[in-house]
């Protein structure tokens, strides 16, 4: 006869239970359980409180490639490999994919114009009568969206952009919409400016890892516009004195930009909650008039009232105010060959166009349409001209007959790579779950019972043992 894990387990379970009473959780077991997990029916209250599934500080790190979620539990779902949730000292995080391309790092790095540089901190414009309205965290969903709203107002405004955070993936891979986003913000008149690689706490990390935070993101803007920012904002607002960063920001040559108003969009993403945003951007703009006063406001684009009800206000209320709204570097009088530095090894020309796309020798799609002088470069429907002559991000568009003369094709794409500074081994990308420790025999699980101290851990190795049966 076969005596399958379960059938072992459940029989232990039976001769223990007459001598054990099962416990309640308690409420702080219950706070740290993660949500969205792909486990079906099965309950992860159970699944993952196996002591062997956890991870973070007093744990140590996660095997087989697996993420330490913010909770401090191994996987390999998107919830636990995500950036910044995902903790990048004690597993594998999508931070730790690398963008592909040649380093950044050996570009000159002058300190020109006047606006100062890391350690000092930017915190106001300069001059009266300027709004510089500033988005963080994206691109993501809404930003095409804001694209198109900004273009309804002709409003210019700056983007902090961040390489690989919320599990979009990394801003240059092909066939992804991101690289398209960004290259029609630049065409657009919008400003780009650097929120780092995977939007981690740069006080909180080591100077090596707020180095790949900035390099990294640098490679991967420099990957679709041939060259990358001179602005930055650290996320959280957070680069202190006493932890380096600051000085770190003044040697990577980045002016570190922060805010005199926040509208705390964050707090208030929902129809009933947006007009407390509204309320904090009128109330401020009420302190002083636009003849004696400018103002640097912080919003995000990942935050659906933000795009589709602050934005608008906005700008509708600057505008009634008599204030210009105008990109980060023109309100600090900054020009804008300031405000990117060129890889004069990258073949890419974006950065270097004095002039806009549409006037040099090629037309931005506005149908979707592309081929001939018509470019799906900079346009609302992708970047890439595929060989039917419409403009999309898809493989179909971007890979075989794609038609490089009319926008981006795809080049292969290197699997991810880790530095010798990143972690030891690769990313774990997989929306997979599992946490049962592979090549798990009934004769271990058999001996495990037997070293089970109380039904509660017997119950956890029923649940090994269902999963295990499952996937076996």
């Amino acid at each position: 006869m076969h005596f399958s894990p379960l059938m072992i387990i459940a029989s232990a379970i039976a001769g223990s239970a007459a001598h054990v009473t099962l416990q309640p959780s308690s409420k702080h077991d219950e706070n740290d359980l993660i949500t969205g997990l792909d486990w079906n029916d099965t309950s992860p209250a159970l699944v993952e409180r196996n002591f062997l599934a956890r991870c973070g500080l007093g744990f140590g790190k996660c095997s087989d490639d697996g993420c330490c979620s913010t909770a401090g539990y191994c996987g390999k779902t998107k919830a636990h490999c995500r950036s910044p949730d995902c903790q990048i000292d004690y597993g594998h995080c999508d931070a730790h994919m690398t963008p592909d391309g040649p380093p950044t790092s050996g570009i000159p790095r002058p300190k020109v114009g006047k606006v100062p540089y890391g350690p000092k901190v930017v915190r106001s414009c300069v001059g009266a009568g300027n709004i510089a309205l500033t988005f963080d965290d994206g691109p993501n969903k809404y930003t095409e969206d804001l694209l198109d709203l900004l273009d309804k107002y002709d409003a210019k405004v700056t983007f902090f952009i961040t390489g690989n955070n919320n599990a979009k993936g990394p801003i240059d891979t092909p066939g992804m919409p991101w690289a398209s986003m960004i290259e029609r913000m630049y065409q657009s008149g919008h400003q780009i400016a650097s929120h780092t690689w995977s939007h981690q706490d740069l006080s909180k990390i080591t100077p090596e890892q707020r180095r790949i935070q900035i390099l990294w993101n640098e490679v991967a803007l420099r990957n679709i516009l041939g060259g990358f920012p001179t602005y930055m904002r650290p996320p959280y607002s957070s680069c202190t004195e006493k932890s380096g960063c600051l000085k770190d920001m003044g040697n990577l040559g980045y002016h570190v930009i922060l805010y005199d108003i926040d509208t705390e969009d964050y707090r208030h993403d929902s129809s009933s909650a947006i007009q407390g945003s509204k309320d904090i951007f009128d109330k401020n703009l009420a302190r002083a008039k636009a003849s004696h006063k400018s103002w640097l406001v912080i919003a995000h684009d990942v935050h659906e009232q933000t795009v589709y009800n602050l934005t608008e206000h906005m700008v509708k209320k600057a505008s009634k105010d008599g204030y210009n709204i105008v990109t980060v570097g023109e309100c600090l009088d900054d020009p804008e060959e300031n405000w990117y530095r060129m890889d004069e090894s990258s073949e890419l020309t974006i950065l270097r166009k004095t002039k806009p796309l549409a006037t040099a020798n090629r037309v931005i799609s506005h149908d979707g349409r592309c081929g001939g002088n018509v470019t799906c470069r900079g346009s609302k429907f992708g970047s890439c001209c595929g060989k039917n002559n419409y403009c999309g991000n898809s493989p179909k568009h971007c890979g075989f007959g794609c038609q490089p003369n009319a926008g981006h094709c795809q080049k292969a794409r290197h699997t991810s790579t880790v530095h010798k500074h990143g972690p030891e081994k690769r990313p774990a990308t997989s929306d997979a779950g599992s946490l049962l420790p592979p090549g798990l025999s009934v004769v271990e699980l058999v001996l495990f019972a037997a070293l089970a101290s109380s039904a509660g851990d017997l119950l956890r190795l029923l649940v090994f043992a269902l999963i295990h049966e499952s996937l076996g």
